[in-house]
């Protein structure tokens, strides 16, 4: 098995039954304004029902977080942030 590490996701688009997301990693190279950029490291396919248990399981991580004071919901919009 090989992990991927991932700073965040990026383009998620529908091919047939499938989901495909694209993996992003902080690039080495800053934008002309010196900020940090994200680059595709993988992609990662997944069926739609995999996509739907993939979500349920990550709400129910989000949720526990919450509940623990980890991570606070935010303002009309219900954002996630962190509370650190």
């Amino acid at each position: 098995m090989t992990d991927i590490y991932a700073d965040g996701i990026g383009n998620v688009r529908l091919a047939g039954t499938n989901a495909r997301i694209d993996l992003l990693v902080v690039g080495d190279k800053p934008d002309k304004d010196g900020n940090p950029t994200m680059q595709k490291k993988a992609e990662l396919i997944i069926p739609l029902q995999g996509l739907i248990r993939a979500n349920i399981q990550i709400q129910n991580v989000l949720d526990q977080l919450t509940e623990k004071g980890v991570l606070k919901k935010k303002d009309v919009k219900d954002k996630i942030t962190t509370t650190q």
